[in-house]
C-alpha cells in the first residue's frame, strides 16, 4: 500500500470521526435545550446556594440612594397592578452581563431581556409561588436584591453563574437596554419580540 493511500485513508477516517463528533455535540446540545424544569425540592436546595453565593462573593449594592428610591417607587406602582410580578421588575446587573425584567399586558407574566458580551436575547416568564418560570425551562429565584437563575443540564439542577444578578434599577426602554450588548444584529429582533408580546418598560397606565 502506498504512503499516499495510507494518508488518504487516515484523512478519511479522521474526517468521519470529526463528523460523528460534531453530530454528537449537536445532539447533546439539542437535548440540553429540552431539559426539564427543576423540581420544588431542587429549587429550595439551590435557594440556599444562592444565599451562600451572596455571602461568599460579598456582592455589594452599586446603586446610588436616588436609584434605590426610584426603583422602590417603580415596584410600588406596579404592585398596585400585579403584586406577584412587581418585586422582580427592574434592570439587574451581573458579571459582564445583565438581565431586565419587564411587566407585560398579561397578569402574572414578565418579559425578559438578557444581554452579554455580543449577545442579546428575549424571553417570557410566568411568576408562580414566588419564582419566575421562564419559557426556556429556567427558574429565576429572588433573594432580597439578588436574582439567581436555576437551570437543569444532564439532569442536574444548578445555578451555574457564580455572581448573582444584583443592584436592580428602573428598567430602560427595550432598545436602549438591548443596545448595551453591542450586537446590533440582534437588537431589532429582540425589540420586535418585546413589542409583539405586549411588554411594557414604563409605569402602569395612568401614572
Amino acid at each position: 500500500m502506498t504512503k499516499e493511500l495510507i494518508n488518504s485513508r487516515v484523512l478519511i477516517s479522521f474526517g468521519l470521526s470529526l463528523v460523528i463528533l460534531i453530530a454528537s455535540a449537536f445532539e447533546i446540545f439539542a437535548q440540553q435545550q429540552l431539559e426539564r424544569y427543576p423540581t420544588a425540592a431542587e429549587v429550595e436546595r439551590l435557594r440556599e446556594k444562592l444565599r451562600q453565593q451572596i455571602r461568599r462573593n460579598n456582592v455589594g449594592d452599586m446603586r446610588t440612594q436616588t436609584e434605590k428610591q426610584r426603583r422602590e417607587s417603580f415596584v410600588r406602582d406596579w404592585s398596585r397592578v400585579d403584586r406577584a410580578v412587581a418585586p422582580f421588575l427592574g434592570k439587574w446587573s451581573g458579571y459582564e452581563e445583565g438581565l431586565s425584567v419587564y411587566p407585560s399586558n398579561r397578569r402574572g407574566r414578565v418579559c425578559l431581556i438578557y444581554i452579554g458580551i455580543q449577545a442579546a436575547d428575549f424571553g417570557l416568564g410566568t411568576v408562580s409561588n414566588g419564582v419566575i418560570r421562564t419559557n426556556d425551562k429556567e427558574v429565576i429565584l429572588k433573594e432580597g436584591d439578588y436574582l439567581g437563575v436555576v437551570t437543569v443540564r444532564n439532569n442536574q439542577a444548578d445555578i451555574p453563574v457564580e455572581i448573582p444578578y444584583n443592584s436592580p434599577t428602573v428598567t430602560q426602554a427595550a432598545r436602549q437596554f438591548a443596545q448595551l450588548s453591542a450586537n446590533a444584529q440582534e437588537v431589532d429582533k429582540v425589540v420586535g419580540e418585546f413589542n409583539a408580546a405586549g411588554c411594557k418598560a414604563g409605569l402602569p397606565s395612568g401614572r
